[in-house]
């Protein structure tokens, strides 16, 4: 079964799904959820700016994304996205590849920093 994009529904969750985890200790799948956040806000925020559903950077996960999506958006609508990605460590060392990592491999530090991320680009959401 196919299902349907939903990018705006699927940051909250994600969000809401790393708080928990966090909240429990489970910083290794709360970190992957506050990327996974990040992403889709990202790329919701994208489609805002009128980045096609056929551009790389909508289907590319970090640490790629940042770059892609920089290459991908302008105009006015991007602009607050524009900021967020321009920060250097935004989402840094955040990998998809960390979903097959051994337990306890994620650091609290990088999760606190993640956690923020994710909250400035949920935030993004709102301000359209």
């Amino acid at each position: 079964m196919a299902y349907d994009v939903h990018l705006e529904q699927s940051a909250t969750r994600h969000y809401q799904d790393g708080k928990l985890l966090m909240d429990n200790r489970r910083l290794d799948a709360a970190g992957y959820h506050f990327g996974f956040a990040a992403e889709c806000a990202i790329k919701h925020l994208m489609r805002e700016a009128g980045v096609m559903t056929d551009d790389p950077a909508i289907w590319a996960h970090f640490p790629g994304l940042r770059v892609l999506a920089l290459q991908s958006i302008s105009g006015r609508m991007a602009g607050p996205l524009r900021t967020l990605l321009e920060r250097e460590n935004f989402m840094q060392l955040w990998d998809v590849r960390m979903r097959y990592a051994p337990n306890g491999s994620i650091e609290a530090d990088k999760v606190e920093r993640w956690r923020g991320d994710a909250d400035a680009a949920i935030g993004c959401l709102y301000r359209l």
